[in-house]
């Protein structure tokens, strides 16, 4: 079943399971998460007259959740009976309301639900906050409860109480069994309340004085309070002078035809999805001095219209303060490709630029001048024509790592590049030649500067030595998916002797690669990879080898090992069983090993002592993995051994050698094969960090 059939039902699902729009069809749901033919207009027209003005909120609104389960249900009970639509609106912009914060954005999104919920229960919040720290987890008699409640003066009388609990079920804070005389938290709930409660979240004040006919602009005192303004389409022709906004994130002006922006000196443009062009007048803004420009075009690309360009010529360049360009652009609008031709030269002659994201269509667009600019600035690079996905098969969180780097490439589609010549002298070093691989040479000039590459389903690429490997001195990110061709990810015999390979690089993940064989082919050189700290391998089918007898001296940096679902592989390192002693006390720095979905995995390390350091070992469906070495997991760091627990009680161990495995079932935790396999790994390393944190506090308490 495709992404596109599984994810509606998944909406109605929720819809249907806690009764939340019982008078919704269930076509309504279809263009939440719509087709390829999405903008069908037989489907648009009947979507917008099923649909009252209340229900319009809820498309934007559950996307906005993006998919957070817990989220998305405890807002749409806290919705199911409200009729107001400034309420529904409400809660649409406090959910996508994400002020900068330490939080990841599932995490802020839930925060922010919690937010919503708590604020419309009144008195009963301060039961809800009971309930998240005193609550047995296997819950209370309710009877008992509101006993306690009473005790606590959180409630005056028993049928005040009656009424606060069954407002909490209603809001699936807390669920009643059996036959609603026992009361209990749901584990998701109080997880989240309980981190709620201590990161101190203070109430985000959205001031919505939208459409409400206003000449003036709200008081400076509003200014300095407001998390979020929202001033559309008043008649505001002025703002206040001086403003002092610190907790200011968002603000809304558009609708305000006689107001005038002069003197604006930073300008932010986000999840415009209907944004169609950015007006000549933007030239005008002459004070932009603090240098942002951020703008995302994501109109679908059966309204815009391929020969109009999206930025007027001439707007650029009048930007001469501008420091920071952001364009973020829908992949599949093709007037990106007419604009971007006649805005690059532009955006060249900006001498004070110093971070520059864009989508260029077309390697051609690497020109000269903007290569030469790359050592004196950050960028985020996206090369190459490319569909944007419903369903990325990137992990979330490794897409954000990718974009926390300073300087970034992502090459997609390549490998029908024609390459292009580029004059010697003009910032191309004489090393860099167009061979006979293939790859255009400006790809690998801006891989010299680059610290983080994203190569996507490349069609002729064999290894990453034909990008010159050698030069990538900068690189310290490396992402490599479905390039399907890909044999190794180094070759040696394509590299000049006593030259070093990838000296910087430290996170390397490998995603896909239908005939990947091996991670080094040919003769080890010193150094090379010398400096990695993780090395991920996902779905490599044809994967046998990872580390050899000499390539595994290299990894001396090596922390992390994640391998899963390579189902060719049968053990780590390939070395003949004599020389397994001449191996010990080799991965001195690694911790942390993950072996999933291996079905022929045998062993380890074949027996030798190596990772003394170790202090993670995670397998799970590894059915073939029926002998333990001791010297495998004679780690004194040894913290947590993760697996089936079946597969731990029948699991034996080789004690040919006379060697007694240490006891190690107190560090065994075992894994639950109806329950998400990450989510429990996520669990169990969040515990471990807790006991690492309690330690240090109490070492430095004893210290004092």
């Amino acid at each position: 079943m495709s992404a596109q059939t599984r994810l509606p039902g998944a909406c109605k699902s929720i819809a249907e399971k806690w009764a939340i729009f019982p008078d919704f069809s269930p076509n309504f749901f279809l263009p939440i998460f719509p087709s390829r033919n999405r903008f069908q207009p037989n489907r648009k027209t009947i979507f917008r007259q099923k649909i009252s003005r209340k229900k319009r909120f809820f498309c934007p609104w559950l996307r906005q959740c993006c998919g957070h389960l817990v989220a998305t249900v405890l807002i749409a009970r806290a919705l199911k009976d409200v009729k107001g639509v400034s309420i529904w609106q409400h809660a649409s912009r406090l959910i996508d309301f994400l002020p900068p914060t330490s939080h990841s954005t599932e995490d802020r999104i839930l925060l922010n639900a919690l937010a919503f919920v708590l604020g419309r229960l009144g008195s009963a919040n301060q039961c809800v906050e009971y309930c998240a720290s005193y609550l047995e987890i296997e819950g209370t008699y309710k009877g008992d409860l509101l006993e306690r409640w009473m005790k606590e003066d959180l409630i005056g009388t028993l049928n005040e109480g009656e009424q606060i609990v069954q407002q909490l079920v209603n809001a699936v804070l807390l669920e009643s069994f059996p036959n609603g005389e026992s009361i209990r938290m749901p584990d998701e709930v109080r997880e989240e309340l309980v981190n709620f409660y201590q990161a101190g979240m203070d109430p985000i004040l959205l001031l919505e004085l939208d459409g409400r006919g206003l000449i003036d602009a709200p008081e400076s005192e509003a200014w300095e309070e407001a998390n979020g303004m929202y001033l559309m389409n008043n008649k505001i022709s002025n703002l206040p002078d001086n403003l002092n906004c610190p907790l200011l994130s968002a603000l809304f002006l558009q609708g305000n035809l006689h107001l005038r922006l002069a003197e604006l000196r930073k300008f932010i443009l986000r999840s415009c999805r209907l944004l169609m062009e950015l007006p000549a007048e933007i030239g005008d803004l002459n004070h932009l001095e603090l240098t942002h420009l951020k703008v995302s075009f994501y109109l679908p690309t059966a309204i815009g219209n391929a020969s109009n360009g999206i930025i007027p010529q001439n707007v650029i360049s009048k930007l001469e303060q501008l420091g920071v360009l952001s364009i973020d652009v829908n992949p599949e609008d093709k007037r990106w490709n007419a604009t971007i031709e006649h805005i690059l030269p532009e955006v060249c002659g900006l001498e004070k630029l110093h971070l520059l994201k864009l989508h260029l269509p077309d390697v051609s667009l690497l020109s000269n001048d903007l290569i030469q600019k790359l050592s004196r600035m950050h960028f985020r690079f996206i090369v190459g024509n490319h569909l944007k996905r419903i369903i990325s098969r990137l992990p979330h969180e490794l897409a954000i790592k990718f974009k926390e780097q300073e300087r970034c490439l992502k090459y997609v589609n390549g490998g029908d590049d024609i390459p292009t010549e580029i004059k010697k002298g003009e910032g191309i070093p004489t090393e860099i030649k167009k061979g006979a691989d293939g790859i255009p040479i400006e790809i690998k000039v801006v891989l010299q500067h680059a610290t983080g590459f994203f190569l996507e389903r490349h069609l002729t690429a064999i290894s990453l030595s034909e990008f010159m490997v050698t030069t990538m001195e900068n690189l310290t990110f490396c992402v490599l998916q479905e390039c399907n061709n890909i044999e190794a990810i180094v070759n040696a015999d394509d590299v000049d002797d006593g030259d070093v390979i990838l000296r910087s690089l430290e996170y390397l993940s490998v995603h896909y690669m239908k005939k990947l064989s091996s991670i080094w082919k040919g003769r080890t050189i010193g150094n090379s990879l010398s400096c990695l700290k993780v090395l991920a391998l996902y779905s490599c089918p044809q994967l046998t080898i990872i580390f050899t007898r000499d390539l595994v001296q290299n990894f001396k940096n090596l922390e992390e090992l994640v391998v899963e679902d390579c189902p060719e592989i049968s053990s780590l390192l390939q070395l003949p069983s004599e020389e397994q002693s001449k191996m010990d006390r080799s991965l001195r720095n690694l911790k942390k090993i993950s072996l999933h979905y291996m079905p022929k995995l045998v062993n380890i390390f074949g027996g030798a002592q190596i990772a003394p350091s170790l202090e993670w070992l995670s397998f799970y469906d590894c059915p073939s993995l029926e002998i333990l070495y001791p010297k495998e997991v004679s780690s004194k760091e040894l913290k947590v051994i993760i697996g089936e627990a079946d597969w731990w009680s029948a699991l034996k161990w080789n004690e040919s050698k006379g060697l007694e495995p240490r006891n190690l079932d107190v560090i065994f935790k075992p894994i639950k094969r109806d329950i998400d396999l990450r989510t429990q790994l996520a669990e169990i390393n969040d515990k471990l960090q807790d006991q690492k944190q309690i330690i240090v506090y109490k070492t430095v308490r004893s210290w004092c």
